[in-house]
């Protein structure tokens, strides 16, 4: 799927979400966590995707980037970095949490959560 795509798909989801939802103020400590909970997710599936999004921003996430393949934080940034609308996401003010998980076929997955 193209990463503009990706993008719209997740403003739809995000324009979804019930607005007590959007303004709720979100630590730091919860965009970590939510990140390592939907990247753990992701390895146990073996998948990468959104699944979950509007559950993450009942919880405070605004934005969320998901990236697999690459081992390392800082080639996974960079690949984000490198997308527009990805690049976009990472520039929104909040807090920002980044986690990755490993799944059995050895293939990394990296999640980003921008809180409100």
């Amino acid at each position: 799927m193209k990463p503009c795509l990706i993008a719209v798909m997740l403003l739809l989801v995000f324009a979804s979400v019930p607005a007590e939802a959007k303004v709720l103020k979100t630590s730091c400590q919860t965009m970590q966590r939510l990140a390592k909970e939907h990247s753990l997710d992701m390895a146990r599936r073996d998948t990468l995707d959104h699944a979950g999004f509007v559950g993450r921003a009942r919880q405070g996430a605004r934005a969320e980037n998901v990236a697999s393949g690459n081992s390392s934080k800082a080639l996974t940034i960079a690949q984000w970095s490198a997308s527009p609308p990805h690049a976009a996401n990472m520039l929104l003010p909040g807090c920002k949490g980044i986690a990755s998980a490993v799944s059995r076929s050895g293939r990394h997955y990296w999640t980003m959560e921008i809180g409100q």
